[in-house]
């Protein structure tokens, strides 16, 4: 079984479907371009690591020293491949991003002897359940140990981004590469997760109870084993459709994407006429004509109650039943409904009428609280039991309302 890398499962979870094309089927693809945020976190991670080789050996690197290290670097791995996305940015503006993020951690944290710097670019592999089934691997950017005997796992941060607390207190990463480190040494006891973000000045402490490490083991495992439950077949990894599906190097083989893929490298001409993008254009010509069909629609309806209202009142006002016009008439009559309470509304009302029914003797002809069945026998008026009406008089309503109808006009 190969090794789990915390980076593996984030691709899982990210998309099963990604996951598959990498891990599964280990799809060969082109070189992709390095994008710049990747460039410009890999020199930084070179120049902190150079510093921290050269505290282990003795003399503290010098500033200047360190940044002309990290020019240098920059200078030998720079290519013009690396993909820069942000307009008006340049190499030389993000080279300098990294020199600040350098400095200010070097001012910082100077002389460097707030702990005992154990390694740097660790390399871990160890087991997470006692069979040894499942491994994990992974790297600890520095691990340190303080005087107090705490250890610490430090990871360097170069992104535009400052997360909360909150966010790294759920980080597992570092929580994975603590149960790691316990594997290791025995002694490991009292363990702190540093995050630097470098952009800002700033490091994020965290620390995770024995508890919170065997949730951070379990629900790892429970991936393990969703992934492994899946099989070799690609159906068995359906694709998630992210914001993160932009800068998927898989796209063009995903049924997500391969479409998108395909007609946006055609030319304007030959795009318009593709016919995946003709029916999806005429279909939604047709949805915009049934949305504006339906909200004319709308509008007509609240016209119609508009007329109705106007045609009840002015009924009213001359005691006409039928009022005609050129071609039809419309009726117009007073109706009453009798109204009990529901269930689904006055639910207290409703429960005790049926309770007070239930234990009179007229609940056979009631059964169930039958609403409609209850207004006709409240309609029958003197033909109805007087008990079972004095009863039914606490509950009952009336509520009224005009009936307006169109029809043909009977005369002309």
């Amino acid at each position: 079984m190969s090794p789990y890398s915390h980076s593996r499962l984030e691709t899982y979870r990210q998309c099963p479907r990604k996951f598959h094309y990498r891990y599964v089927a280990r799809v060969e693809l082109p070189e992709e371009p390095e994008q710049i945020a990747a460039f410009l976190g890999s020199r930084v991670h070179e120049a902190l690591e150079h510093l921290y080789t050269q505290v282990r050996k003795g003399p503290v690197v010098a500033l200047r020293d360190l940044l002309d290290h990290y020019r240098r670097i920059w200078n030998e791995e720079w290519t013009d491949q690396v993909v820069i996305h942000d307009q008006g940015m340049t190499p030389d503006a993000y080279r300098e991003i990294g020199e600040r993020c350098l400095a200010g951690y070097y001012r910082r944290h100077h002389p460097f002897d707030q702990a005992i710097t154990v390694d740097v670019e660790m390399r871990l592999r160890f087991p997470l359940d006692e069979s040894a089934g499942h491994v994990m691997t992974g790297f600890i950017d520095r691990l340190a140990r303080t005087p107090d005997g705490t250890w610490q796992i430090h990871d360097y941060k170069t992104a535009n981004r400052l997360p909360t607390q909150a966010a790294q207190d759920r980080d597992t990463q570092l929580a994975l590469y603590q149960i790691g480190l316990a594997t290791m040494w025995k002694e490991v006891e009292r363990v702190e997760l540093v995050w630097h973000f470098l952009r800002f000045d700033t490091s994020i402490v965290s620390t995770r109870t024995p508890g919170q490490l065997e949730q951070v083991r379990a629900g790892t495992l429970a991936t393990i084993a969703d992934i492994e439950s899946r099989g070799k077949s690609e159906a068995g990894f359906p694709p998630r459709e992210s914001g993160l599906c932009d800068y998927c190097e898989f796209q063009a083989l995903c049924p997500v994407r391969r479409h998108l893929v395909r007609v946006r490298a055609l030319p304007p001409n030959e795009y318009l006429g593709e016919p995946g993008v003709r029916l999806v254009d005429r279909w939604d010509e047709l949805r915009q004509e049934l949305d504006a069909l339906a909200g004319r629609g709308a509008e007509l309806k609240e016209q119609v109650a508009k007329a109705k209202e106007a045609l009840a009142a002015y009924a009213g006002e001359n005691g006409a039943a039928a009022v005609t016009g050129t071609e039809r008439e419309a009726t117009v009559r007073e109706i009453e409904a009798v109204l009990f309470p529901r269930k689904t509304v006055e639910t207290e009302e409703a429960d005790a009428l049926e309770e007070r029914l239930r234990r009179s003797p007229w609940w056979d002809l009631v059964s169930a609280l039958d609403r409609r069945r209850l207004a006709r026998l409240w309609k029958e008026g003197e033909d109805v039991d007087g008990e079972l009406r004095r009863l039914l008089a606490g509950y009952v309503r009336t509520e009224k309302s005009v009936d307006v109808r169109l029809r043909t006009r009977k005369t002309k």
